[in-house]
């Protein structure tokens, strides 16, 4: 049994480390791990110090998502707006060609 459980543990072991470097959190869990294990001494001197950095890591780490997440709200909306003017564009020529007598409109400089 326990040889199931170490089996699966090391199977997973990969697809979590991997998720965590795709979450950005390699850097904390490196310094986590080294703090567990070659600096253990000097950690449990300074205790408070060392987890002001290791939380201080996990924030920049969350920051960056933040900004991430803002990023890509801005391209998408970014994209709304000039799909929208495209729209907009569009209508206002077909009013011209109708007014006009036109059959054709046309549709240059519309969309990037």
């Amino acid at each position: 049994m326990v040889y199931l459980f170490l089996a699966a543990g090391l199977f997973l072991l990969p697809m979590l480390l991997r998720l965590a470097i795709r979450l950005r959190l390699g850097i904390p869990i490196l310094y986590a791990l080294g703090m567990l294990t070659v600096f253990h001494s000097w950690y449990q001197t300074h205790t408070a110090l060392a987890d002001g950095i290791f939380f201080a890591l996990v924030g920049l780490t969350a920051l960056s998502w933040v900004a991430t997440a803002a990023r890509k709200v801005y391209v998408w909306l970014d994209e709304r707006l000039a799909e929208r003017a495209a729209v907009h564009e569009l209508a206002s020529r077909v009013r011209q060609a109708r007014a006009s007598g036109e059959s054709a409109v046309s549709t240059d400089g519309l969309w990037y």
